[in-house]
């Protein structure tokens, strides 16, 4: 059963990032604040692959984005 937190976060940033205008920053900490929680490892790699994606086209931090996609692949 998924942690009720967990669901929680990860629809508070699928509605930052879907609202209009999108508010990415919001988005990427909610993705953020679900790192702090014990995950299954895959879902963990999933939340790094959203932050990756999320840093790479909605900010210039080339060094975040990086960081989280070689979570998401390791």
């Amino acid at each position: 059963m998924a942690d009720p937190v967990y669901l929680a976060l990860l629809g508070s940033a699928e509605y930052f990032r879907t609202s209009t205008p999108p508010n990415y920053r919001l988005a990427i900490q909610c993705l953020q604040a679900i790192l702090t929680i014990r995950l299954p490892p895959l879902i963990e790699a999933k939340i790094h692959l959203f932050l990756g994606r999320l840093y790479v086209q909605h900010t210039t931090n080339i060094d975040m984005a990086s960081m989280h996609l070689n979570k998401a692949v390791c």
